[in-house]
């Protein structure tokens, strides 16, 4: 009789399984994250190309007139114009691209 039927088969693991190897595969899913992580974080930072501002538009100078607007109050439930306002304050209008 051969010596292989009488010894149990020993049961293979799938490569995935040993530790050695998860190692590795753990390692190379970790580096991956991170060079694209840092490279999203340079092309976000190269992407304005150094202007001040992110949309196309420049700033509108301090003291420079503006054309009429009328903007909603959620607060109150009532519209905000700048022609009902405009001499009697200061108006400054500050636009957020979402909240934090």
């Amino acid at each position: 009789m051969s010596t292989s039927k009488s010894k149990k088969r020993q049961k293979l693991k799938p490569w995935w399984r040993s530790s050695r190897n998860r190692n590795k595969i753990w390692g190379v899913l970790f580096s991956v994250l991170a060079v694209a992580a840092l490279g999203g974080f340079a092309w976000l930072a190269l992407s304005s190309g150094g202007r001040g501002t992110t949309g196309g538009e420049q700033p509108i100078p301090v003291g420079e007139q503006v054309q009429p607007f009328t903007l909603p109050n959620i607060v109150s439930d009532r519209d905000f114009s700048l022609d009902d306002n405009l001499g009697k304050r200061e108006i400054v209008v500050v636009g957020y691209m979402g909240f934090f």
